[in-house]
């Protein structure tokens, strides 16, 4: 799902890597990918998000699909949301569906959200 290049499922293969040396202040945009490896301190729109261990969002982000193992402090709306055992999240999370694994620190207020149709 997150490899460059890659199409799946008629999927363009658009990732992008936000790299552990990097440091954005302000919003991210992107038609497919994101792989937060360092810090983003603003909002992020993308298809899918991956935040790695190390990572951190300070942020609102809006996404089909979220996996969480760094620091995201802000509000998320998103189809899927997984939050890893490693994840610190904090804010607002508005869903259809969440997994959140034993271990992780969550502070959120929860909505429902119904599925958009894709």
């Amino acid at each position: 799902m997150f490899e460059k290049g890659k199409k799946e499922d008629g999927e363009e293969g658009n990732a992008s890597l936000i790299d552990e040396d990097m440091r954005i202040t302000g919003s991210v945009t992107s038609s497919g990918d994101i792989i937060l490896a360092g810090v983003v301190d603003g909002d992020i729109n993308c298809r899918n998000l991956v935040v790695e261990n190390n990572a951190s969002l300070t942020g609102s982000l809006n996404t089909a699909d979220a996996v969480i193992a760094g620091n995201v402090k802000g509000d998320v709306v998103s189809d899927r949301v997984q939050i890893l055992d490693t994840a610190h999240f904090e804010g607002d999370l508005k869903c259809s569906g969440i997994q959140v694994e034993a271990g992780a620190h969550v502070v959120a207020r929860f909505n429902k959200r119904r599925k958009s149709k894709t």
